[in-house]
């Protein structure tokens, strides 16, 4: 991932975040992970901590793994979804007729991020679905399935995986039901299904990039997980080389400076979650 590692750096008191420092094309990184726990909440937590600890950073990106929405958009494992909006789709309020109301309003990347975004998208096996009609015991892919139930997909012509551009939505909550997922993307238009970005971004306008490793239903499984994780962070190399550099990076040669041990200077930084 990295073009050159530096070595690492003590962060600042009440920081518990570890960070991985290096650089990637012109850009000097900071690249931190979730603490083995999932949810809005440990995202907004991070993000706060990376906002303390490098008050420089320009850029933020989320990279990691989501559940595809297939009704959307032409979807496949491995592929990637690029967040433009993400929606909250579990803020809102009960109803008296035991419906949910949605108040959650979109939140989009920062201006940078966008720009970036789209002058790289200027540039730029078949598998299975099971109908969510048909629940085998937890199995965990659609081998066991009823070959009646399943939802016949074209194939495509090439193996390399695909990039889509869209909604992404964010809970704090697995979706892992076929039906539900195919309500709620219909609903906000949402191509994958996370639990991360509606956290982050409450904190900061960073760009979710997600690569695909089940379908949001209940064969959810780990199966695609690396191999998604890698095509996510394949698109967030192309897209730090289309940003770019800040004087501070060009002048430094792309070098790290630290003021002190407890004052990280990372001006011109991009966070890579």
């Amino acid at each position: 991932m990295l073009d050159e590692q530096h070595p690492p750096q003590p962060g600042i008191p009440g920081d518990d975040n570890t960070y991985v420092l290096g650089r990637i094309h012109r850009h000097n990184v900071a690249m931190a992970c979730l603490p083995g726990q999932y949810g809005t909440n440990n995202a907004a937590i991070v993000a706060t901590n990376v906002k303390r600890s490098f008050p420089s950073i320009r850029a933020t990106l989320m990279v990691g793994i989501a559940g595809g929405s297939p009704s959307q958009a032409d979807l496949y494992l491995g592929d990637v979804v690029v967040g433009t909006r993400v929606m909250q789709y579990d803020m809102g309020k009960a109803l008296g007729d035991g419906h949910f109301q949605g108040t959650a309003i979109p939140k989009t990347p920062a201006p940078l991020l966008n720009s970036a975004v789209s002058t790289l998208r200027s540039k730029q096996s078949s598998d299975r679905i099971a109908s969510y009609e048909h629940h085998p015991l937890r199995a965990p892919t659609c081998n066991d399935c009823d070959p009646k139930k399943l939802q016949p997909r074209a194939g495509r012509l090439s193996d390399e995986p695909k990039i889509h551009y869209g909604v992404i939505a964010s809970a704090n909550r697995v979706m892992r039901n076929g039906k539900e997922r195919d309500e709620i993307a219909r609903l906000h238009s949402a191509l994958c299904f996370e639990m991360e970005a509606a956290g982050m971004m409450d904190n900061v306008q960073c760009l979710p990039i997600r690569g695909i490793c089940d379908y949001s239903d209940s064969h959810k499984n780990k199966v695609w997980q690396d191999y998604a994780a890698a095509t996510a962070a394949a698109y967030a190399r192309e897209l730090l080389e289309v940003i770019p550099a800040s004087s501070g990076e060009l002048s430094r040669a792309n070098t790290t400076r630290f003021n002190n041990a407890s004052e990280p200077d990372t001006a011109g930084n991009e966070f890579l979650p």
